[in-house]
């Protein structure tokens, strides 16, 4: 299937899938049928039952910038952001490796109205990626980015999904809902040695809760 982009919104099917022996596990924007046996509906692993979360509209505003480091204290994980914009073809470029994640360019930046989107591998042949432990995020788990130009901007974690890849919801995660939002994207669920993917993805839902300054702005 090729991507859809409509009113700024790309629509995307994430499917992370195994290349040849010694590639690493990278994304396609490809739609797979799921097998009989694949969930089809959405699995929520985390949920916020209680307003642990600020309302973000009193707090200040962000211009654009770039993300260049991304942590996640409850999973260990602190590390750099790359840039991902589209390949030639319209597919989604990934991250290079996965050690790192990536965010996509076409979307806010982190702190901005709207849905910041962060990607990111969840294995490889080489062993465990960035977003390993993607899934066993809380709500009300803390999630820090810092940009190229100094701002920090502080979410919550409010819920976390398990979603078949058929059932991916592209406008929800990637979509502009008058919040100042941010979205972690990974694969998981089982994986299907006889096609090579991930049956699902994992999205962190979370949103903006504190915004403060980094004297070490990158430029």
């Amino acid at each position: 299937m090729t991507p859809v982009v409509r009113s700024g919104l790309a629509l995307h099917w994430w499917v992370w899938s195994a290349l040849a022996a010694g590639a690493l596990v990278v994304a396609t924007l490809s739609l797979v049928v799921p097998s009989p046996s694949t969930q089809t509906t959405p699995v929520v692993l985390a949920h916020s039952n209680v307003n642990v979360l600020a309302s973000s509209a009193s707090l200040p505003k962000t211009v654009r910038s770039r993300p260049v480091e991304l942590t996640i204290p409850a999973i260990g994980v602190a590390t750099k952001v790359t840039k991902l914009g589209l390949q030639p073809d319209g597919q989604v470029m990934v991250p290079t490796t996965t050690r790192s994640a990536g965010w996509y360019i076409d979307g806010p930046s982190p702190g901005q109205v709207g849905s910041a989107v962060i990607l990111g591998h969840v294995d490889s042949y080489k062993g465990i990626g960035v977003f390993f432990n993607l899934k066993s995020l809380k709500a009300g788990d803390k999630i820090t980015v810092r940009a190229a130009n100094g701002v920090v901007t502080h979410f919550k974690v409010t819920k976390v999904v398990q979603y078949s890849k058929s059932n991916f919801p592209d406008r929800l995660v990637y979509g502009s809902h008058g919040t100042r939002a941010l979205q972690l994207v990974t694969c998981g669920g089982v994986f299907d040695h006889a096609t090579g993917h991930y049956e699902s993805n994992i999205v962190v839902f979370s949103t903006l809760v504190k915004v403060s300054d980094d004297k070490n702005a990158v430029s």
